[in-house]
């Protein structure tokens, strides 16, 4: 052992001993409060400019974070009904397209009327191709019922400036949701 050690182990076990004698009730003749808090502000003191300069020789370290994680699309509901919309409009894939959209409505359109109607899938099916599914003659016909349009109807369609399919699909989605919503022509919950 370095004499720096053994003077630091002398005073420590003096300190200790002291530190005992002065909590078993041993006094030394003097005011302790007044020494001993000294001696502990003392003490942080010296300890806080040792861990300072302790610090001061430590090199900084930084953390380095990598790129943040890359975003995933997530497909948005319904845009691929929209898609064959818009493709339906066109002139490539126009057909093709036309009948996936009508398809798909018909679809929604029978499982409205199973789920929401009340109907067998049957009656839905007989419901879809009579047209008596709806009060909506536009979309009725859209969905292949054999119903007629009114010429006022027609012109108004005609006039509106917006693209037949599109509104005749618009038409035939709102008919789809007011399913089970609304009485139906013969009273019936739809």
């Amino acid at each position: 052992m370095t004499l720096t050690r053994r003077l630091f182990l002398l005073v420590g076990v003096v300190a200790t001993t002291a530190g005992l004698a002065v909590v078993a009730g041993v006094s030394f003749g003097l005011e302790l409060t007044d020494i001993f808090l000294g001696l502990v502000a003392a003490l942080a003191a010296l300890q806080g400019l040792r861990y300072v300069q302790r610090r001061r020789d430590t090199p900084s370290n930084t953390t380095v974070t990598d790129d943040p994680e890359a975003r995933i699309s997530v497909p948005v509901p319904g845009a691929d009904f929209d898609d064959d919309l818009v493709s339906a409009m066109g002139q490539g894939t126009r057909w093709a397209a036309r009948e996936r959209v009508v398809d798909r409505l018909e679809t929604r359109a029978k499982e409205a009327l199973v789920a929401s109607g009340g109907h067998a899938p049957e009656e839905a099916a007989a419901l879809l191709k009579t047209g008596g599914w709806t009060d909506d003659p536009v979309a009725a016909r859209f969905l292949g019922a054999s119903v007629s349009i009114p010429l006022r109807q027609r012109v108004r369609l005609f006039l509106s400036g917006r693209s037949s399919l599109t509104d005749r699909a618009e038409r035939a989605v709102a008919a789809i949701e007011q399913v089970g919503t609304t009485d139906g022509p013969a009273g019936e919950r739809r």
